[in-house]
Parts: C-alpha cells; structure tokens; sequence
C-alpha cells in the first residue's frame, strides 16, 4: 500500500481525535516508519483538503547500540537511552532554535510516546538527512528524533508557525 493511501486511511480517526481534545483539525504530520528510510514516508497532511502538502523521506532512531548507523528499517521504543523512535499521537511543542536549527519539542499523548520530552526527541532538521528518496539507500539514523532534511524542516516550520496545536501520528 502506498503511504499516501496509509495515511489517508488514518487521516479521518485522526481528525476526530484532534476535534474531540481540540487539537488542530487543519493540519498534521505523519511518519510511516513501516516504509524504508529511503522513501518518502513523512507528509504534511491537510485535512481539510484531504491530500498531502508536503512528501519526504524522514530519518528514525538507530538505536543506542549504533548511532546514526543506516538502518532502512525503523525499531520503536519508548525507553530513554534506547535512541529509538517511537510510534503514537504526539503533540508539536514549542519551536526553538537548537543545534541543528530550528526544532520543535514534542509530547507524547499515548503509553507508546508517553516519554518523548523526557528523551529529548524533537523534529529538526539536519544537514545530512536527504530531502529526496535515495532508496535502496537508507536516510542516516538519529537519537530517536524524527529528522528532515533542512530544506523540508524550513518549509514545514513555515506551516508550524502558522498552526497551532499540530499533531505528529507516528505509525508502523
């Protein structure tokens, strides 16, 4: 199944989630961590229109064992020190100016994420995550963050600063 066809099968429970706590019912982002590091499998999604903005490859935790090693397929935990990703609804947070850029502190709103703040994983930009899919190469690995290429993380902070209240649904 393409990635545009899992996230539109999930955009509508999604949207209902947000109305019903009164998050964002415009916007969101998703992560697909079920497709290779390689593909796109990170959108910007508009509700509203029902279709995707934005399209990326997204870079996910290598583990604590091999950081930033290419592993094309993603692990999920939701322990501190395991630099893995982790699946769930997270809420966008505040935006900060950090290391690699501007970055967007996240909260995990279920048991799955529930210590994402805790771990320090945000979403940011980094220089050496890729803005095209290079697959059957993978993206670089990370902490557990979900990464975007600079010039993706730069349009997808265009829309941040916009919308308030966005959700990240990060799914196998």
């Amino acid at each position: 199944m393409s990635l545009l066809s899992r996230v539109r099968e999930r955009a509508p429970k999604l949207r209902d989630y947000c109305q019903a706590k009164g998050y964002n019912t415009h916007i969101a982002l998703f992560v697909d961590l079920g497709r290779h590091s390689g593909l796109c499998r990170f959108v910007v999604w508009d509700f509203d229109e029902a279709k995707a903005i934005i399209t990326s490859p997204v870079s996910h935790g290598s583990g604590s064992q091999t950081p930033h090693k290419r592993s094309c397929y993603a692990l999920t935990s939701n322990d501190d020190g395991s630099h893995l990703s982790s699946i769930g609804r997270a809420l966008v947070a505040e935006r900060y100016v950090g290391r690699y850029g501007v970055a967007y502190r996240l909260d995990g709103l279920d048991d799955t994420n529930s210590n994402l703040r805790k771990r320090c994983v945000v979403l940011h930009g980094w220089e050496y995550t890729t803005s095209i899919p290079i697959w059957p190469l993978s993206t670089v690995g990370s902490f557990g963050c979900p990464v975007l290429s600079r010039r993706v993380m730069a349009r997808v902070d265009t829309i941040l600063q916009q919308e308030k209240c966005v959700v990240l649904m990060t799914f196998m």
